[in-house]
């Protein structure tokens, strides 16, 4: 990661740009704090015949923090120096300082450090408890932007070897759903492979529909799919879902907050029973997670 810059996600000019038939408009707004900004089909036994009960517990989602986690992330945010290493993720090489950390106060846009080391801590925390998650794969916030950025839009050597069994001891095509992040350069969205329903889902919490970036992974997918020695499968005439019924946000900052919360919801096997008003809940939820280097 550390070739890319991070990106913010100003959700207003992108809101701005959906009103208006996405016509750039380049104004950032002023004002805001820290601008940081299947058997027979080819699926493994191990997918169809895995079994699963959605660990789908209301307290453990929304429960208020201890006072001593409450502390720690008010200090985190408030005492520290802007150059201050506050958590360093070894298996992923991911370093937060408190300059990363300060995306996740209420106002401010969440960047790719914290975004793709939280999306580490989801796959850490189904390794823990396999039976009370789904099996996943989460992409890191540059994935698409590789695949998606070569000649004509579509570059699968770029990523080709991000998903050897080797380096992740699985292969896609094994999981239950797999999560790519999408930066549409000032907003935040969420794509979803879901394989045991053969479903693609886009996410937008501004209500965007996008359906060249399914297609893109449906192509994608079929490629990986061949090239990694997996029965080969038609992933092109996969359903895909831009998804409407799902809960959007209010202002012009929360499209990272809604993007990883839609993520955490999926892939314990919920719905997302969250709203706008679970964000600033969220938010210091998640430094917490952040500075503990673990999701629950």
């Amino acid at each position: 990661m550390g070739n890319f810059l991070s990106r913010k996600g100003d959700d207003r000019v992108y809101l701005n740009d959906f009103k208006r038939s996405h016509k750039r408009f380049s104004q950032e707004p002023l004002g805001l704090p820290f601008l940081i900004r299947k058997d027979d089909r080819g699926y493994s036994a191990s997918v169809l015949n895995r079994k699963f009960k959605p660990k789908d517990d209301r307290k453990e989602l929304f429960h208020s923090l201890k006072y001593e986690d409450d502390e720690e992330v008010f200090h985190a945010f408030h005492c520290c120096n802007s150059h201050e290493i506050l958590v360093r993720h070894e298996p992923s090489n991911i370093v937060i300082s408190w300059g990363d950390l300060q995306c996740l106060r209420p106002g401010a846009w969440l960047n790719d450090e914290v975004i793709n080391l939280y999306l580490e801590l989801l796959k850490e925390r189904e390794r823990r408890e396999p039976e009370k998650f789904l099996k996943c794969h989460f992409f890191n916030t540059f994935f698409f932007e590789k695949l998606a950025n070569g000649k004509n839009g579509y570059d699968f050597e770029a990523v080709r070897r991000w998903t050897t069994k080797k380096k992740l001891g699985y292969t896609l095509i094994e999981c239950d759903k797999v999560f790519v992040p999408i930066h549409k350069k000032k907003h935040w969205c969420l794509a979803v492979i879901n394989i045991k329903d053969e479903t693609f889902q886009y996410l937008d919490s501004l209500g965007g529909k996008d359906i060249h970036v399914l297609e893109v992974l449906a192509r994608y997918l079929m490629e990986e799919t061949r090239d990694k020695g997996d029965t080969e499968i038609d992933s092109t005439s996969w359903k895909k879902e831009l998804v409407d019924d799902l809960p959007l946000q209010k202002n012009g900052w929360d499209c990272g907050m809604f993007m990883i919360k839609y993520t955490d919801f999926y892939s314990r096997g919920l719905k997302l029973c969250f709203s706008q008003e679970n964000m600033d809940y969220f938010r210091k939820k998640t430094a917490k997670e952040i500075l503990r280097r673990r999701v629950e």
